[in-house]
């Protein structure tokens, strides 16, 4: 697929801008919901296009071929890294979160690492979080802290799917559980739009989230009510809405969990799970949401940690499987946008050395490492791959290329002069 993410950057949006972001054939409907807040809320979209101004197009791949020309490997291989770093402030940090920073870094608080190690982005967590004023100050901090780097705006990502999966409250508006939206489409593209505006305004620019696992009837497994149920054709629809919901409030969606974590009862984060399908069965079921997002063009597709030997005879982790991410998600399903890993310090993965790891993944297919545990150790490794050329230059360029086109998709890339 060759179609671009429409992620229109706004804040106050009304009915005739989400219009006009959308060509007539998109639009099933005129009609806008309002949000529990009062943000109206756009109707349910068949695809994202391309947000059209008045400004002289740029060819996107000519941008960005000659920001990839001036960086250094240093800064690509940053590019690739989204840590989760402690302390609610950028350069002012407690003694303890300093030590946190330290272990996984060497440095004390966010902004050194985030411009010493040039990352491409950052994850938060809870004990990231204050109240929104002070998020919106860490977010901006941090963006500053990029760009003295790099010069690239950074991804700035969180874990909101509503329900027991929430890491920001204050000023936010907390929908529940996937599963109890019962099937209502327009209910999730709401719940997708009033969400990203709401943490847009905190300086997030990505949600990990929709999740697209199918549960068994009867059988919720570890996913459980995160899911949102076990009708994989209704599971679909509902992923299709929260995508357009998020992405037209201005933020990445990011799917999750490739290739379909739903029909599995262990806990990825302390150990790896195995989905028992055939290539029959999973076409069948866990395929048809993941089909959905791709076909919505949703800007991220996240990566579980979980064996699946009937995709991958070798029983290798997803995480670093090239039959499941290259072969199956990029080249059969035809997925252009960025490939994210689960987070790297789950106890499925915890048996893998940090730093092969990092390769592996990124050798598999994927472009973005989420929360490496020893990031000093992921960042060197990269490379030294690239050193010895493990990891090839034109390997590196793709992934980082791809990091760029969603930069670009949320207005963090410098415009030309």
């Amino acid at each position: 697929m060759n179609k671009k993410v429409c992620i229109a950057a706004v804040t106050t949006v009304t009915v005739a801008v989400l219009l006009a972001a959308c060509s007539s054939d998109d639009v099933r409907s005129e009609d806008a919901l309002v949000g529990t807040d009062g943000n109206t809320v756009p109707s349910s979209v068949s695809t994202i296009s391309v947000l059209e101004t008045t400004e002289p197009e740029i060819d996107p791949a000519v941008r960005i071929n000659e920001i990839l020309a001036t960086m250094t490997t240093e800064q690509k291989v940053g590019q690739l890294l989204m840590p989760v770093l402690a302390g609610t402030e950028a350069r002012s940090v407690s003694s303890a979160d300093a030590q946190l920073n330290r272990q996984i870094a060497g440095l004390d608080s966010p902004a050194e690492i985030v411009a010493n190690f040039n990352l491409g982005g950052v994850l938060y967590l809870e004990t990231n979080v204050e109240s929104a004023e002070q998020l919106r100050a860490l977010s901006e901090d941090l963006q500053a802290a990029a760009d003295s780097s790099s010069g690239l705006g950074l991804l700035v990502a969180v874990d909101q799917e509503g329900g027991r999966v929430n890491r920001i409250t204050d000023q936010v508006t907390v929908y529940p559980s996937a599963s109890d939206f019962g099937g209502d489409v327009e209910y999730a593209t709401e719940a997708g739009f009033v969400t990203g505006q709401q943490l847009q305004r905190q300086g997030v620019n990505v949600v990990l989230a929709p999740v697209a696992d199918v549960v068994l009837a009867g059988r919720p497994g570890f996913i459980g009510d995160r899911s949102y149920g076990d009708d994989p054709f209704k599971v679909a629809d509902m992923v299709r809405g929260s995508i357009t919901g998020l992405q037209q409030a201005g933020v990445a969606a990011a799917v999750k969990h490739w290739p379909g974590h739903g029909a599995t009862s262990t806990d990825s984060h302390l150990r790896l799970p195995e989905l028992q399908v055939d290539r029959g069965l999973w076409d069948g079921r866990e395929r048809i949401p993941f089909d959905a997002a791709i076909e919505n063009d949703v800007a991220i597709v996240v990566v579980g940690h979980l064996a699946v030997p009937g995709l991958d005879s070798s029983g290798a982790p997803a995480t670093f499987s090239k039959v499941i991410i290259d072969d199956l998600l990029r080249q059969e399903m035809g997925f252009d946008g960025v490939v994210m890993t689960d987070a790297l310090n789950m106890g499925a993965v915890g048996q893998y050395d940090e730093g092969a790891l990092a390769v592996d993944a990124i050798l598999a297919g994927a472009d973005i490492l989420l929360v490496p545990p020893d990031l000093a150790s992921a960042y060197n490794s990269l490379l030294a791959a690239v050193e010895n050329q493990q990891l090839s230059a034109e390997r590196l360029d793709q992934s980082v290329g791809r990091i760029l086109r969603l930069k670009q998709d949320l207005g963090l890339l410098e415009p030309t002069s």
